[in-house]
């Protein structure tokens, strides 16, 4: 099996184009999650689990979020600042 490479070349553009995927996706899932816990209340079973599936994506999507903007903000200090 192989190791993943612990070194990305991503250009701060690369991110923002992740970003704003992941938030178009945030977007999709989070009217789909309302959806789904609307039926679940109607039908229950398959779209109570597809709720729940559905939150925990949300979940994950938020967290990487929030590690992109760290690790953007922790950057090193531009060319000529010092």
């Amino acid at each position: 099996m192989t190791r993943p490479n612990p070194n990305f070349d991503l250009t701060v553009e690369d991110v923002d184009l992740i970003e704003t995927a992941l938030c178009q996706s945030q977007k999709i899932l989070s009217q789909r999650h309302l959806s789904y816990e609307h039926c679940a209340h109607i039908e229950g079973g398959a779209s109570q689990e597809k709720a729940v599936r559905t939150k925990e994506a949300l979940g994950r999507i938020q967290s990487l979020l929030g590690r992109l903007q760290t690790q953007k903000a922790g950057g090193a200090p531009a060319a000529g600042l010092f």
